[in-house]
């Protein structure tokens, strides 16, 4: 068997918040073309600035020259109506906010404006794309993908997950897709909320905030303990700031409006950083202050210096929980 698989030179990302404008770069970078889209023009704006930046950061680790970067950065284009932002495109991914009936409206105009043969994606990290295939007249050519941090050279990891509707040249073309921007498809070949590795990282998500948000540990010391055995970069806790905490939060409680089990809410420590605007990295501070968190300092690792003192401030100040 010999099928014809779509090849991918062009994508549309829908959604210029946190992983559209990443995408858009790690194409663009890759050589293919990139249209970026979102309703809302702040947002087109915030993005181009952060690809921008990121192109600089790039020339000046060495990992683009001069000459590629302005090449690259001809690659990646703001568009206005959605139409505009699909044509042509080979495949398009949605990147908006993790709330299904949003999504939902997003795919039913997908489906009323992109070309019959252009493949279709999700960007969510929790919701199946079964939830969405109704909203398309062909739903064969949908399928999810779930990308890390991909405007990092270093960061490879890409998830797919074929869905029972999704054809398998569908799921071909993704993968080849994947590899075509330097990054690893790791793929999931049945339906199930979450994907594979994603639930793996959920599941200790899940289990860190409940330990810090009933006071049991502090997230700094988690996050000690997780570089210290896996020698990672950062912690669960750093990560999620990397996320985003209202996006932690969304997909949290996608994951509990499914199961109805109250272990499965998204815990009240989230809720109160993101109504006190620490949403992570976006701004400026979470778990930790950015853009130099405590994390990346070896002496905060060994609890040195103001560190040293920290335990003794939980303990006679009667903190529990962090941010008390």
């Amino acid at each position: 068997m010999n099928p014809t698989i779509p090849q991918i030179r062009r994508v549309a990302l829908i959604g210029a918040g946190n992983q559209g404008p990443k995408i858009a770069f790690r194409a663009a970078v890759s050589g293919l073309s990139a249209s970026l889209f979102d309703i809302v023009p702040e947002n087109l704006a915030k993005a181009v600035g952060l690809i921008d930046e990121w192109f600089g950061h790039h020339l000046a680790e060495g990992h683009l020259t001069g000459d590629q970067a302005k090449e690259a950065r001809t690659r990646i284009q703001t568009a206005g109506p959605l139409d505009q932002a699909v044509a042509g495109a080979d495949l398009v991914i949605e990147t908006v906010p993790e709330k299904l009936d949003l999504k939902k409206a997003v795919f039913r105009d997908l489906d009323r404006v992109a070309a019959p043969g252009t493949l279709l994606a999700t960007n969510s990290s929790s919701l199946p794309s079964s939830r969405l295939a109704a909203e398309l007249r062909d739903p064969s050519r949908l399928f999810n993908i779930n990308f890390s941090n991909p405007q990092h050279p270093e960061d490879r990891l890409v998830e797919l997950m074929k869905g029972p509707h999704t054809a398998p040249e569908t799921i071909l073309a993704g993968d080849r897709f994947v590899r075509s921007l330097g990054m690893v498809p790791i793929v999931t070949l049945k339906e199930i909320m979450g994907f594979s590795f994603n639930r793996t990282w959920r599941a200790v998500k899940k289990e860190v905030l409940h330990l810090v948000d009933l006071g049991f540990v502090s997230p700094e010391d988690l996050d000690r303990a997780w570089l210290m055995d896996f020698g990672s970069p950062w912690g669960p806790f750093g990560l999620m700031d990397i996320i985003g905490l209202d996006t932690v939060r969304d997909i949290e409680q996608q994951y509990f409006l499914e199961s109805g089990d109250e272990s499965d809410r998204p815990p009240r420590l989230l809720d109160d950083m993101i109504a006190d605007g620490r949403l992570g990295v976006k701004t400026g501070r979470g778990f930790y202050r950015y853009p130099d968190p405590d994390y990346k300092n070896p002496a905060w690792l060994r609890k040195e210096g103001p560190w040293g003192n920290d335990l003794t401030g939980r303990l006679y100040s009667g903190r529990t929980k962090h941010g008390q």
